[in-house]
């Protein structure tokens, strides 16, 4: 299992809702995934994702290779 954890600063003017929105994947990763998000209850902007996605490390690469081009795009959505 592979454990991500990222910490996300929303431009001025967004919200959560619309990170959300733009968090969303196109399709599914084909392995087993669980996402949690989080707002800092002091700060709206600042957003905490721990993710939770059921692969082995080695498999990892393969992985990330075959939902590259999506997660380029989603992750240009969220910036």
């Amino acid at each position: 299992m592979i454990v991500a954890v990222f910490r996300r600063r929303l431009k001025e003017g967004r919200s959560f809702a619309d990170f959300k929105r733009a968090w969303e994947a196109d399709q599914g990763f084909g392995v087993p995934t669980r996402v949690f998000n989080a707002v800092n209850l002091a700060d709206e902007r600042d957003v905490l994702s721990i993710g939770f996605v059921a692969v082995e490390p080695e498999a990892l690469e393969a992985g990330l290779a075959r939902v590259g081009a999506q997660e380029h795009g989603r992750h240009s959505r969220i910036g």
